[in-house]
This record gives structure tokens, sequence and C-alpha cells, in this order.
């Protein structure tokens, strides 16, 4: 971002990237520490997610609050506007992700120990978190440097992703039919799915970073390539 003639406008911005660049982290912990309860199927591991849940959306009250107060006082306009628009909708993205990872975690608390998960899923499920939370902290990035290249390409999700989901459904539909189904089988499909709709809110993230940048909102067909997209 410029400077601004007033300077402290220029704290107020730095202040509010900071606070989601902060959320993002605890976001990324909370993820992958939830995906790691159910796999590890510890009880300890699922408090502590939901304790970083609860302290990650008082920071997203905290960033609403100044997004408020910032466009209050300083009446922006333009590109800062939008930037502050974008970082606002970050936000909310990120505490969309910090509701799937305490959704996974409270399935992790309901499946129990009874029966262990079988260890290609296990590889599955940690590999599919891993490029979901990829793809979070470079659309993350993306916002805090105006990337708009990276945003377009975020924006229309991921096909390494989308394999692994696919995989992994299909490995879990297969023990699920072979046999009486599992109360873990069950959790498991939903706990991938959660996972892999992160795409979601990383296609959400992007299109509030080319907002930021164009200056525009671009509605994205996700079948096709960022060229084919529908500007309005």
């Amino acid at each position: 971002m410029p400077d601004h003639t007033v300077k402290a406008f220029d704290a107020d911005l730095a202040n509010l990237t900071r606070m989601v660049a902060e959320l993002h982290e605890r976001v990324e912990k909370e993820l992958r520490d939830s995906v790691e309860a159910l796999i590890r199927n510890d009880d300890d591991l699922v408090k502590l997610v939901l304790v970083l849940g609860e302290t990650s959306m008082a920071v997203g009250r905290d960033i609403e609050a100044n997004v408020m107060l910032l466009v209050t006082r300083r009446q922006p306009v333009a590109n800062d506007l939008r930037f502050i628009i974008a970082i606002w909708e970050a936000a909310i993205e990120l505490n969309r992700v910090s509701g799937i990872a305490r959704s996974v975690a409270k399935r992790a608390s309901a499946v129990g120990n009874d029966q262990p998960i079988p260890q290609s899923v296990v590889w599955g499920l940690r590999r599919i978190t891993h490029a979901a939370l990829n793809q979070l902290r470079a659309i993350v990035n993306s916002l805090f440097h105006a990337d708009a290249m990276t945003a377009e390409a975020l924006s229309v999700g991921d096909r390494d992703i989308d394999a692994i989901y696919d995989s992994l459904c299909r490995e879990l539909l297969t023990y699920i039919t072979a046999d009486e189904p599992s109360p873990l089988l069950i959790h498991l499909l939903f706990c991938v799915k959660s996972i892999e709709s992160v795409g979601e809110n990383v296609t959400n993230i992007a299109a509030a970073v080319l907002y930021f940048v164009h200056g525009h909102r671009t509605r994205w067909d996700r079948e096709n390539s960022p060229e084919t997209a529908i500007q309005h």
C-alpha cells in the first residue's frame, strides 16, 4: 500500500494486515491440529482446537470492529477502500475455515478409538490437508502483495486437491459398501468433504483480491479458465 499523508492511516492499515495474518496463522494451526486429532484420536488436541477456535472468532470480531472504525474515521475511497473490504472478506472466509476445523475436531471426539483408520486414508487425509493449507497460505499472501496472477490461478480451484478428494471418497465408499458401515467411516467421509471445501473459501478470497487489484467484481466459472470469467 502507498504511503498516505496521514501516517496514522498507514498504521491502521498495517494493523489490519497484521490481524489478518495472525488470524490466518491461527486457522492454519486449527485445521492441521484437528486432522491430527482425528488421526491420532487425541482428545487433548481436540480441546486445543476448540480453544483456538474461540480465539479465532474473537480475532475476527476485532477485525470487523477495526474495519468499521477505520471506514468511519478515515472515510477511505478507491484503492484504500477496496483493500479494506478485501481484508474484511478474507477474515470472514478464514473464520469459516476455522469453523471447518472445529467441525472436524468434534467429529474426532465423536469417533472414539474402537476402530483404527486405514493407513492409506491417514496418508490421504494429511495430503489433502497439506494441499488445502498451501492454497490458503498462497491466497492470503496474494492479498498482502496485491498479486492478481496468483489470485486468478487459485480462483478456479486446484486439480491436485480434487484428485486427492476423489481418491479418498472412492476408497471410503469401498470400505462402506464392502461391509456394514461404521460410524468412523461416515465421520471420515464428512471430514474429507469439509477439508475439500476449503477450496471454496480460497476462491472467495481470490475474488476479494481481484476486486482489490482490478476494481471490479468477477464471478468465476470453476469449470473454465480464468480468461472465461464473467465480469460485472
